[in-house]
């Protein structure tokens, strides 16, 4: 999209850790930079505008939230999207008691944004689930979920489309569980217990 140009936010620290996206091109002049509050959860995307020019783009920006829901490496839990000057057009929060945004996010040519979460499951979801064990201290299992979200207009987001890893399980170990089946046969949905 921008050929010649690298766009990267350096990692310093978490949550409320502030940050500077920059763009600089290949003489490692920097042609703009951006602040953040919040260190960063994965790489920022520059997206083009309505109108051609650096000047129209958007940054969008994954951030690592304050207080984080699950906490493990990538943790992610915000996006802002950002005008070439900085200022705010839009943001999104995803870090509940059922989610956590982790990692990266994938800018869709339709002006929406893909991100995936950690899904928060019980000990009991997962063996109702045929689940064999689990083996961590939380007694929990994350599952992953996927979101598009649409910006609204008013300065948030919403989630248009979902998808979960959780309604496409399979396994062989407990016969009496919904999902249980030859797991060879069905090679589209994923084994609980195989990892």
């Amino acid at each position: 999209l921008f050929e010649g140009y690298t766009l990267y936010t350096p990692q310093f620290g978490f949550g409320g850790t502030a940050t500077t996206t920059y763009l600089i091109n290949n003489d490692y002049n920097v042609i703009q930079s951006w602040d953040h509050n919040n260190g960063p959860a994965s790489m920022p995307y520059l997206i083009s505008g309505e109108e051609p020019g650096f000047e129209n783009t958007y940054l969008i920006y994954p951030y690592r939230v304050d207080f984080p829901s699950m906490e493990s490496g990538g943790v992610g839990g915000g996006i802002h999207c950002l005008t070439w000057d900085g200022d705010l057009v839009w943001e999104f929060e995803l870090a509940n008691e059922d989610y956590q945004h982790h990692h990266d996010v994938e800018p869709l040519p339709n002006g929406n944004v893909l991100l995936i979460a950690w899904e928060k499951k019980t000990a009991n979801e997962a063996y109702a689930m045929g689940r064999e064990e689990i083996d961590n201290p939380l007694n929990q299992m994350w599952s992953s979920a996927i979101f598009e979200i649409q910006p609204n207009g008013n300065g948030g987001a919403d989630v248009v489309w979902e998808w979960h890893i959780w309604d496409h399980l399979v396994q062989d170990y407990c016969t009496s569980c919904p999902n249980y089946a030859t797991i060879s046969v069905h090679p589209e949905l994923f084994d609980i217990n195989n990892g």
